[in-house]
């Protein structure tokens, strides 16, 4: 097995056990806190298969400007040298799977080893300062002011995540990238606006609780996508690298690109999550039970209403739950396209990058196939194991994409279904509208990409 391949396995079952009771978990909470670990680990890969191959300029911590005193190695087992740089970042970030991690690895030691060891030692202290040691979890703020982010009204107590993790260090560099400000921002009526108002309707019709207006297939793709904190499933980030080692199993792709593409794609999805929540919490906004509740009667809110929530999978509990920072953007929107643009310029699926008009054309039946980008995937919401709350266990259902674009899109509107997000959190209605987490994330990924693809890079390395 490739074995960039392998401790990426390893890593996403240290994730799921993370978020599973029974395991000594909570290790890294939270999709941001997650993000950033999975790109630490696949950095170390990375950066130790370029220094063996002579191609210092094609690290990571070289292209960052990080101190690391590493110099190339001049030879050793490569597949050795990997397993050392993916225990030890992983021993560092998920230290009390220190068993798990031995198992995985076996009796693999020796110099090679030790050469991997401190390569990850290196990324490890280069990441050591960035901010992320911040209280991550904090008391919701006080205000009741129009429009700002509070409590889940069916979580009284809720906290909020992430208040200062915008201010973490991006891994490519540099301040978060811009978004424009939602629909009817800075106005005393939200509703005033048009484009508020039809997305106001939109997830009050087809995200409550109740089915409404919401059709099964609708319902299928807000539970497709859930990965909210799940038991047994965990958060986002581990879903789309399960969604990248699906596009990548049926490619023969040697370790150094391997190595590349999982490093771009993960680093992509860290600074997504502090790009994401630098302007939630800049924003501040309401999500839709605290918007829809609000709003007059008289003008089209619903002071009972609920949305369905997050899938609250193999719990056994319904509760109409949402998540515990502000809603624009989203962070599913922005990591999902973040990971999928990082996949189409690495795999060089279609010609150009994936665009915002390429997501929007999913808003209609009949948009067109992209021949290198189809793929089928099983989400771990919807395989036949996972349990519903309602006591049944879920069907198992095999989505057949025709484009990575597609599943941008399906990703994005998946929140609305669920009543957790509004539509313009993940998508703006136009093309030109730089609005929402996908036209975000599609930027974040374009930048990872550029990042280890200027100047020496892995590419070609075999």
């Amino acid at each position: 097995m490739n074995p960039v391949l392998y401790w990426n396995a390893v890593l996403l079952e240290a994730s799921r056990r993370d978020f599973t009771r029974g395991f000594n978990n909570a290790q890294q909470p939270g999709p941001i806190r997650t993000s950033r670990a999975m790109a630490i680990v696949h950095i170390a890969i990375h950066d130790v298969v370029a220094f063996r191959a002579n191609q210092p300029g094609a690290t990571w911590l070289q292209k960052s400007g990080a101190a690391h005193g590493i110099v190339p190695s001049a030879g050793g087992d490569r597949e050795d040298m990997i397993a050392g740089a993916a225990v030890t970042a992983l021993k560092a970030l998920y230290p009390n799977y220190h068993g798990y991690f031995d198992d995985s690895l076996g009796s693999v030691s020796g110099p090679a080893f030790t050469y991997g060891a401190s390569v990850a030692n290196a990324v490890l202290a280069a990441r050591a300062s960035d901010g992320s040691n911040d209280t991550i979890a904090t008391g919701q703020a006080d205000s009741l002011a129009y429009g700002d982010h509070r409590a889940d009204p069916y979580q009284p107590g809720q906290n909020r995540l992430g208040l200062r993790w915008g201010n973490v260090t991006r891994f490519t560099g540099g301040a978060p990238l811009p978004l424009d400000p939602y629909p009817g921002h800075g106005t005393p009526d939200f509703l005033a606006n048009p484009a508020y108002r039809q997305d106001f309707e939109e997830v009050r019709d087809h995200g409550a609780l109740g089915r409404g207006a919401r059709t099964a297939e609708q319902q299928r793709i807000g539970v497709y996508w859930g990965y909210d904190g799940a038991m047994n499933l965990g958060v986002p980030p581990r879903l789309y690298n399960q969604v990248a080692r699906r596009i990548v199993e049926g490619r023969v792709l040697s370790v150094p690109k391997t190595a590349e593409l999982f490093a771009i794609l993960n680093v992509a999805m860290a600074d997504a999550g502090i790009d994401a929540w630098h302007h939630k919490y800049v924003n501040n906004l309401w999500r839709p039970v605290v918007g829809i509740r609000q709003e007059p009667a008289t003008d089209g809110g619903d002071p009972f209403w609920a949305p369905l929530g997050a899938p609250q999978t193999n719990t056994g509990v319904r509760s109409p739950h949402t998540p515990n920072f502000p809603a624009y953007p989203s962070g599913h929107a922005t990591f999902g396209a973040a990971l999928l643009q990082s996949l189409r310029l690495s795999l060089k699926t279609a010609q150009g990058p994936i665009s915002v008009a390429d997501v929007l054309a999913f808003d209609t039946p009949g948009a067109p196939a992209v021949p290198g980008e189809t793929f089928s995937f099983v989400s771990d919401e919807l395989d036949g194991i996972s349990g519903d709350p309602d006591g049944s266990t879920r069907t198992r259902v095999e989505k057949q994409f025709r484009s990575y674009a597609e599943a941008v899109w399906e990703n994005a509107v998946s929140r609305v279904y669920l009543g957790v997000h509004w539509r313009f959190d993940g998508l703006p209605r136009d093309a030109a509208d730089n609005i929402g987490g996908v036209p975000l994330g599609l930027k974040v990924g374009q930048q990872a990409h550029a990042m280890f693809n200027t100047g020496p890079s892995l590419a070609g390395v075999d």
